[in-house]
């Protein structure tokens, strides 16, 4: 398997913008539960993340990643968190799929104040990690990346999402990394079977029409 570039170079696959926004979303809010990052890639974002905060008033950290990304990820990413000063035993990484890492947390009632979700970009997948707001708090924030119109696989189910759960409300967004807020506890299920069922019908439209693009060379259009 070949090595991703963040492994080689262990930064954040985000843009000073995209941190920048971060650091600013995570100092505005008062977040001192558990914050969870889903798809780490070398960790680069991950030790941002805890950088963000004061050794002694840093939140726990929970990691989901099948750490299949790239050769050796969990060594590359435990490397990266020692050379920021940063204690690996103290992230609990669960590595496992995240519908394997949900199921388990929902069923043992965990709750977050942060989410960051950056993992498969493909519609059906980016629709049954929204799941994972069902475990946000009231008053947490969930940042999503790559929600941009060339990756609708990304961002046509984030949309869906916030139409159909209006007890949700946009913070802001920074290049493609966006920010919402949960503002009230919900009244049912946020994703819905049918939610499902659309992202599933719509991933071989998409698949298609990325395939076509890369035949001709644009990559504007995602899974």
């Amino acid at each position: 398997m070949g090595q991703r570039r963040c492994a080689t170079t262990l930064e954040p696959e985000m843009t000073d913008l995209e941190l920048a926004g971060l650091r600013d979303w995570l100092g505005r809010f008062d977040l001192k539960g558990k914050h969870l990052e889903v798809g780490t890639a070398a960790g680069g974002t991950l030790c941002f993340l805890m950088n963000c905060y004061e050794e002694g008033r840093r939140p726990p950290f929970v990691v989901v990643d099948r750490m299949t990304y790239f050769e050796d990820q969990m060594g590359v990413v435990e490397r990266n968190l020692i050379g920021h000063d940063l204690d690996a035993r103290s992230v609990d990484f669960n590595t496992m799929s995240s519908s394997e890492a949900f199921e388990h947390a929902h069923r043992t009632a965990d709750r977050f104040d942060f989410i960051l979700i950056d993992a498969a970009h493909k519609i059906r997948h980016v629709m049954a990690d929204l799941r994972w707001l069902r475990l946000l708090n009231v008053g947490g924030i969930a940042c999503f990346h790559d929600y941009a119109p060339r990756f609708k696989g990304v961002q046509w189910p984030i949309d869906r999402f916030l139409n159909r759960n209006p007890h949700f409300s946009r913070v802001g967004q920074a290049g493609t990394l966006l920010c919402i807020r949960r503002d009230a506890p919900p009244s049912g299920r946020e994703v819905t079977m049918a939610d499902r069922i659309w992202s599933i019908l719509w991933s071989p439209v998409l698949q298609l029409r990325q395939s076509i693009c890369k035949r001709l060379n644009r990559g504007d259009l995602g899974s």
